[in-house]
């Protein structure tokens, strides 16, 4: 059974909750965006008690002050994120960002829910080995592992020699 708004399985929040719930105190969450839409204050209450830290990239969806989400359980709050790591310069945000405006080798970025079929903004210019939609519908409604998304979205490395890839 599916609930109607995003095509979600109607247990999607559990699913959801569950695996934020597993996150280990000596890791950090970054969370893409779009936290809730409605009762704000009770899900950012919970956020609270999670163990992990915790950083939120501001999606369309999340409009109040930073202020008002440091004091609801966010360590940090922020509109995009860049970070080095595994040898890929990452750009973190909600929405996904042009190829050419940027530096970076990856831009991982949810608010598509896997729909870039309706995404006319995107569609032209949208390509799949600089984008990363971790949109929940794409992961299962779970946390993903940053080193497991570079490994699984890892561009072939290029010998110099032959011109062939290597894995």
């Amino acid at each position: 059974m599916l609930v109607k708004w995003g095509h979600r399985p109607v247990d999607f929040e559990v699913t959801l909750w569950e695996g934020l719930y597993d996150i280990p105190e000596e890791d950090t969450l970054i969370h893409l965006g779009d936290v809730c839409m409605g009762n704000d204050a009770m899900v950012h209450e919970t956020i609270k008690n999670l163990r992990c830290q915790k950083i939120l990239i501001r999606g369309n969806h999340d409009k109040k002050s930073v202020s008002w989400y440091l004091d609801h359980g966010w360590d940090f709050v922020m509109d995009g994120m860049h970070l080095e790591y595994m040898g890929e310069t990452l750009l973190l945000t909600h929405r996904p960002m042009h190829p050419d405006m940027w530096r970076f080798t990856k831009n991982i970025h949810g608010h598509t829910h896997g729909n870039l079929h309706r995404a006319e903004e995107y569609i032209n210019w949208y390509e799949t080995d600089f984008h990363i939609d971790l949109s929940p519908e794409l992961v299962g409604y779970k946390p993903q592992l940053l080193g497991s998304i570079i490994k699984q979205y890892a561009r072939p490395k290029k010998n110099r020699e032959s011109h062939k890839e290597v894995v």
